[in-house]
């Protein structure tokens, strides 16, 4: 990745409606789901360190650790004052039985065998440590976007949840988002393919108007999500817990939602 497309990313983590909105729905996630007191959290596929800088501001006392596999990033992400380490998902850099929250905010889609990541999740985690995953969803609504953000899946729900319970998890909570623009995703699709147009990366941010205006469909979301499951959407949020641990696993403050 050359410096200015590092630097496009890095800038679309802070002003693009879809980095923004899901920042919400996981921040919200981490307040339900994070066990007491964690002493280390990590992310995989942190990027340039956009989140690690987050979750070092609200967990000032943990250990915050960012693995990525761009090496350009990882440097990027250590200008910004970040943990990183250059790393696959497959081979995590930490040590075992060493962290508390491990989240990878779609990661899983960009690897051709997404089983020995999972094992290395749950490898990673104390015994009571949690895991927070988003995936893209849906495969019928496989398009070139996904060939060209170099998808290996999309995810169905119960799929999902197999894959992770099979790696020994307990999973608390699986639920859709990105409902409210699913219809506009579809039409979408379905333009350029009759177009025979290919997508972009998605390095534009919109005008701004149109930025806000969906960043705040995500945040009614966000709100949404507070309260119930979402039955569809483009996406999938999944939380699970390694199981055992020593009271610390704040089991008391979640379950799965009605």
């Amino acid at each position: 990745m050359d410096e200015d497309l590092l630097l496009q990313f890095e800038r679309l983590e802070e002003t693009h409606w879809w980095f923004r909105g899901r920042r919400l729905i996981v921040r919200d996630t981490l307040e339900r789901w994070t066990p007491p007191d964690p002493r280390r959290i990590v992310e995989v596929g942190c990027g340039t360190g956009g989140l690690l800088l987050s979750l070092q501001s609200r967990w000032p006392a943990a250990t915050v650790t960012g693995v990525e596999v761009n090496p350009r990033a990882v440097a990027r992400a250590r200008e910004r004052g970040c943990d990183a380490r250059e790393g696959r998902f497959e081979e995590l850099p930490v040590e075992p039985g060493s962290t508390d929250l491990l989240l990878a905010l779609d990661v899983l889609e960009h690897l051709a065998d997404d089983r020995p990541a999972v094992a290395a999740a749950r490898e990673a985690l104390r015994p009571g440590g949690r895991l927070i995953l988003t995936v893209p969803a849906l495969p019928a609504l496989w398009s070139s976007h996904d060939e060209v953000n170099d998808h290996y899946r999309r995810y169905e729900r119960p799929p999902l949840t197999r894959l992770v319970s099979a790696a020994g998890f307990r999973v608390d909570r699986t639920t859709f988002f990105n409902t409210l623009l699913l219809p506009l995703a579809v039409l979408e699709r379905a333009v350029l393919r009759r177009l025979g147009r290919r997508p972009s990366l998605g390095l534009t941010v919109p005008p701004r108007p149109v930025n806000e205006a969906l960043r705040e469909v995500l945040a009614l979301e966000a709100a949404l999500l507070r309260r119930r499951d979402l039955p569809v959407g483009l996406s999938l949020l999944l939380v699970a817990t390694r199981p055992g641990g020593d009271g610390r696993d704040g089991s008391g403050h979640g379950g799965e939602h009605a």
